[in-house]
């Protein structure tokens, strides 16, 4: 099992800074910053924008596995966001269009891997656990 998420500060654990995306695998673990998102209206923000990051991030490293391994491995991806899930599972359209391109690379690095997508409670995302733990970290540090 893989896990994603993100987090848009503000929105969640009332920090100020940039995004974050996480994603787990086993007993690996990765927390990375994600820039605003340049649109023509200028730098956009939010938890979608941040959990589909912290897919993308999920989806390169399982492709850089299987290249690694020389073969292909099973893979369940699960997330507690549910507009990312089933947007990936044809489930929902995607109308936002800031959102298009990021659906549609995530549609791309899958294609290539053996991939279930599965919704997940947030209580049992441990990514979402990981950016928790990276937030109180942080905030710990800033005191």
């Amino acid at each position: 099992m893989c896990f994603f998420d993100g987090a848009c500060p503000g929105n969640q654990f009332a920090q100020k800074g940039p995004m974050k995306a996480a994603f787990v695998i086993g007993e690996m673990e990765s927390v990375r910053d994600v820039p605003d998102l340049q649109t023509p209206d200028g730098p956009m923000r939010s938890n979608n924008i941040a959990e589909y990051h912290g897919l993308l991030l999920l989806l390169r490293h399982l492709r850089d596995l299987d290249r690694q391994r020389g073969s292909a491995g099973a893979y369940l991806v699960c997330g507690d966001s549910q507009l990312v899930i089933r947007q990936v599972r044809g489930k929902y359209r995607v109308r936002t269009p800031h959102l298009i391109p990021l659906h549609a690379e995530a549609l791309r690095l899958s294609s290539g891997l053996d991939v279930e997508f599965r919704e997940v409670p947030r209580e049992k995302n441990r990514a979402g656990f990981l950016l928790e733990k990276n937030a109180r970290r942080k905030a710990t540090r800033e005191n």
